[in-house]
């Protein structure tokens, strides 16, 4: 990630709109920003954060107030940021919730937040939603903004709270950088099988005393108060006992039913013997009627067989006959074939031999021919060769002339573009002419509406003022009348006063004589006082009123030396037209960058059409010479071939001629050679079959083999086996009977007496329903004795399989105890702390290399995996190596500067794990936010070398610092200067100040 640009607008201590050009700031890969105290150095920071997040760092966020307080309470508060981030550049604008003044009445309204993400590069669609907008910053940085506030904003005193806080602290931290959520899974996992291997035990148990309950009602017994195995034995022994009982009866019942059985069966068989004798002497009287006909079909069989070997022959001869007529036809078509040919012709009635000479030769002369024909073969990929290179030719002429068209158009498009730039950047400056005059403008506005309001008011203090002043004269009227009357009246209140006996107040007599008397409208001291404070009152209203009149007065002169002549239309219309040119200016002036890389594009693009068109035309000249090499090869082929076959044949064609022959001359030699292979075994075949004729007696009257009588007497092969199974039906059945009536059993039984077999029959039902019924009982105690063997079986792997449940259930229990780092876990580590301590080592061997260099030497890091004290869980400690000692001590022994490289050097190597972690982005931007105040020279020289080592990596680092010796060391500053009116920022380089 690389910043360019970062813009802020009433947000914390920024009023106005306040922008920082990091690409200038960072030309040196470090810059400092610096500032007093308060005045809105980590601001920059937050404003990064919230530009990329919609948050910031630590409790600032938690206080949600991010709207200046310098800034006008309807002004907007707005960052936007430029970067470039995994090779992407975008913008982003982000506007936070806050609060503006209701358009009409009293209090406020909130804002809800806005943002907007643009691909500046086109790589992507603009964003407009928040959630988009945070899923595409957080997948293209490739960390969270909890990583990013840790590894990129290196924030104030955090690290060196991670460098001594205690396993469970650091934990917190490492947990919001690394992902451990899976192993905490697991733990879970473990727990959740724990509880299910608990419910399982119980399960088993719960089965053991279901099976115990089938037993008890299967075998009729009482339930024991704790089953065991001896006592399920039991219930199936006594079982097993009666079913012997039962057993016995069946083979008793058994034993008369066989009895039974064989009476029946021995009757049986007599009837079946007597029957079989009579059926005996039935078949011979039906051979005895069909004799005749077997005797036809035995001499039938007889010529048969004598005519089959006879007939194979014959039916072999007709094959070879119809073979020798084929090979005939083969070779007259073959001849034919060959003659149509003019080579050919002379040929065609030439021997095997003959025919064999005149394929070698045809053979030799296409072999002459092949060498040529594989060249000639090449000439069509030779000509179309020529044709591509002409192609292309053309193509590049089109595209020289194409890119002459675009050098010749290049110098009118970087004109234009400049000229465009001249008038953003004189956009530019107008805008601050033009923001002034909106400003001036805005306050006329406010004093309109404030003079209004004044009006109003004078106009409400004219009535009060003159009914302060009626009220004033009539109490003071009022005051004069009660003196008046009280002096006309004081002989009488003087009197009123008078005593008997004490001195007269005026003229100090005693006696008294003729006192006074007052009027029925006298009035005395305390009327007159009220009189006077009344008055008093009057005079006070009289005065406020006229003093707010004169404030108001004085008020309105004031705002109309400020509006001058200008009336309401006008500061419409002037407002309107100024917002109007600001828009309009502030468009074209943020133009400028965009322009300027446009004729940066331009002249870019320009070198390249140059580059291009050089290569073109050297491609050209080689692509021409090209063609005129192979336009030669092509010439030079078709000489050869014309002088090889005199123009009057192709050498194709002349190939194709030769093959031709030797493919019809082969055939005919073959055909020739088949033609008189079958002739001969025709002759063969034929001296066979008169030899099997003569042997089988199938001659005619000249001694020569008879093929019709053959024919006449052979017979089908289904036909002989009617014959054959005729004949040997009638043998099978003649001696059947006959050896049935030979028989002492069926002889015997035809000459005894008849059996009553329905009387055995029933003696047999009866038997059979006693047997029956013995063993239905037998059956029922046996089901009952298979059950309960079903039952004690599960009886006993229930119970053997108990103690491994419970055992595996411990296994469980204390496995997952483990990965909680309780129970055996020695170090009360537990797996999520374990994978987290795998990850802390790697950020301290990272950490170390920094620190080793930042401490000259003396210090590393190093890991400590013991448990803390206490029973607290442990695997997280860190603590360092003294070189100079060998000792290895507490990371609270470090002095202030010590500890704050110390901090350092972890930070950065908790940034380069996590950007490993992140894919391994390269976060080219971080800032260093405070801590080197701590430092001495040497430490501060060490520590400038790290900074100087990440620059030279490619690095932009921002040192954030207040330290004075940091400005020496820093040429490129950014300055955060504090007012009353808000912040602002200048930009200090080698070249001055901006």
């Amino acid at each position: 990630m690389r910043l360019h640009r970062l813009s802020m607008t009433a947000f914390g201590p920024f009023a106005d709109e306040t922008a920082i050009d990091f690409d200038d700031l960072s030309g040196d890969g470090l810059f400092l920003l610096h500032g007093p105290t308060g005045a809105g150095k980590t601001s920059v920071l937050d404003a990064v954060a919230f530009a990329l997040f919609g948050r910031v760092p630590g409790a600032r966020h938690d206080a949600r107030r991010l709207h200046s307080d310098h800034a006008a309470p309807e002004s907007v508060p707005e960052v936007m940021l430029e970067a470039t981030i995994a090779g992407r550049r975008l913008r982003i604008t982000r506007s936070p919730d806050h609060h503006r003044p209701k358009k009409r009445g009293a209090g406020t309204t909130k804002v809800n937040a806005r943002a907007t993400l643009v691909y500046l590069d086109g790589s992507g669609p603009d964003l407009t939603r928040l959630v988009d907008i945070g899923e595409a910053v957080t997948r293209l940085l490739g960390m969270s903004a909890d990583q990013f506030f840790q590894v990129v904003l290196l924030p104030q005193g955090e690290f060196a709270r991670f460098l001594r806080a205690n396993s469970d602290e650091r934990e917190e931290l490492l947990e919001r950088l690394f992902d451990t959520e899976r192993f905490g899974d697991l733990e879970d996992w473990l727990r959740d099988r724990a509880r299910e291997s608990a419910s399982a035990l119980g399960e088993r148990t719960s089965v053991l005393d279901r099976i115990a309950g089938q037993i008890v009602a299967l075998g009729g017994v009482a339930a024991p108060a704790d089953p065991d195995m001896d006592w399920a034995q039991g219930c199936l022994e006594s079982a097993r006992a009666e079913a012997v009982r039962l057993h016995d009866d069946v083979t008793s019942a058994q034993a008369a039913l066989d009895r039974a059985q064989a009476a029946h069966e021995e009757g049986g068989r007599l009837v079946e013997l007597r029957r079989r004798g009579d059926e005996a002497r039935s078949r011979l009287d039906r051979l005895a009627a069909g004799a005749e006909n077997v005797a036809r079909a035995a001499d039938s069989l007889a010529a048969a067989r004598r005519a089959a070997p006879v007939i194979v022959v014959a039916d072999e001869l007709d094959r070879a006959t119809a073979a020798c007529s084929a090979a005939a036809r083969g070779a007259s078509a073959a001849r034919t074939a060959l003659g149509e040919l003019p080579e050919g012709a002379a040929l065609c009635d030439a021997d095997p031999d003959e025919l064999s000479t005149a394929i070698e030769r045809w053979t030799a002369e296409s072999g002459r021919w092949e060498p040529l024909a594989r060249r000639a073969e090449q000439r069509p990929e030779l000509v179309a060769a020529v044709e591509r290179m002409e192609a292309e030719i053309g193509v590049a002429e089109k595209a020289i002339d194409e890119l002459r068209v675009g050098l010749d158009a290049a110098p009118g498009r970087r004109e234009d573009a400049v000229r465009a730039l001249d008038a953003a950047v004189e956009a530019r400056a107008q805008v601050l002419r033009l923001q002034a005059e909106r400003d001036r403008v805005a306050a006329i506005g406010v004093a309109l509406a404030d003079r209004v309001t004044v009006t109003t008011a004078l106009a409400e203090t004219d009535t009060r003022l003159l009914s302060a002043r009626e009220s004033h004269a009539s109490a003071r009227e009022h005051h004069l009348d009660v003196r008046e009357r009280r002096l006309a009246g004081m002989a009488a209140e003087l009197a009123g006063q008078l005593e008997d006996g004490m001195p007269c107040g005026v003229c100090g007599s005693r006696a008294h004589p003729e006192p006074a008397a007052g009027g029925a409208e006298a009035v005395g001291k305390d009327d007159e006082e009220a009189a006077a404070r009344a008055e008093h009152r009057a005079a006070a209203d009289r005065t406020r009123e006229e003093n707010a009149r004169a404030t108001l007065v004085e008020r309105r002169a004031h705002l109309d030396v400020t509006i001058g002549t200008m009336t309401d239309d006008q500061f419409d219309a002037e407002r309107t037209q100024l917002a109007a040119k600001l828009e309009a200016a502030q468009r074209s002036a943020e133009r400028v960058p965009e322009l300027s890389d446009t004729i940066t594009a331009i002249d870019a693009e320009t070198e390249k059409l140059r580059g291009r068109l050089t290569e073109n035309r050297s491609l050209l000249a080689a692509r021409r010479e090209r063609v005129e090499g192979l336009r030669e090869d092509v010439a030079t082929l078709d000489a050869e071939i014309a002088e090889a076959t005199g123009g009057r044949i192709g050498v194709a064609e002349r190939r194709a001629e030769l093959g031709d022959l030797c493919r019809r001359a082969t055939t005919l030699r073959t055909a020739r050679e088949e033609e008189a292979q079958s002739r001969s075994r025709r002759a063969d075949i034929r001296g066979q079959l008169e030899e099997r004729s003569v042997a089988a007696d199938f001659v005619d009257s000249a001694g020569r083999a008879d093929v019709d009588a053959v024919r006449m007497a052979a017979a089908s092969r289904a036909q002989i086996a009617d014959w054959e199974a005729l004949i040997q039906r009638a043998a099978a059945a003649r001696a059947g009977a006959d050896e049935t009536l030979a028989d002492p059993a069926v002889a015997a039984a035809c000459a005894a007496e008849a059996v009553d077999l329905p009387a055995l029959a029933a003696g047999l039902t009866d038997a059979r329903a006693t047997r029956d019924d013995v063993a239905g009982r037998h059956a029922v105690v046996a089901a009952r004795v298979g059950g309960l063997e079903d039952y004690v079986a599960q009886f006993w792997a229930a119970a053997d399989g108990l103690a491994p449940a419970r055992a595996r259930h411990e296994e469980l229990q204390g496995l997952a105890e483990l990965v909680a780092g309780r129970g055996q876990n020695s170090r009360r580590m537990a797996l999520r702390s374990y994978v987290l301590a795998a990850r802390l080592e790697e950020v301290l061997v990272a950490a170390s290399a920094r620190l080793h260099q930042m401490s000259a030497g003396r210090y590393e890091f190093v890991h400590s995996d013991a448990a803390g004290i206490r029973g607290r869980r442990g695997g997280l400690g860190i603590e360092v190596r003294d070189e100079y000692t060998g000792a290895v001590r507490a990371t609270t022994t470090l002095s202030g500067g010590e500890t704050f490289f110390a901090s350092l050097a972890l930070a950065l190597g908790l940034a380069d794990v996590v950007s490993a972690e992140a894919g391994g982005r390269i976060l080219d931007t971080i800032f260093i936010d405070e801590g080197f105040g701590t430092l001495d020279p040497d430490a501060l020289d060490l520590v400038m070398r790290v900074l100087d080592d990440l620059r030279a990596g490619g690095r932009v680092v921002g040192v954030v610092s207040h330290v004075d010796e940091l400005r020496a060391r820093i040429p490129a500053q950014l300055e955060v200067l504090r007012g009353e009116a808000g912040s602002r920022v200048h930009l200090h380089g080698p070249v001055g100040v901006s």
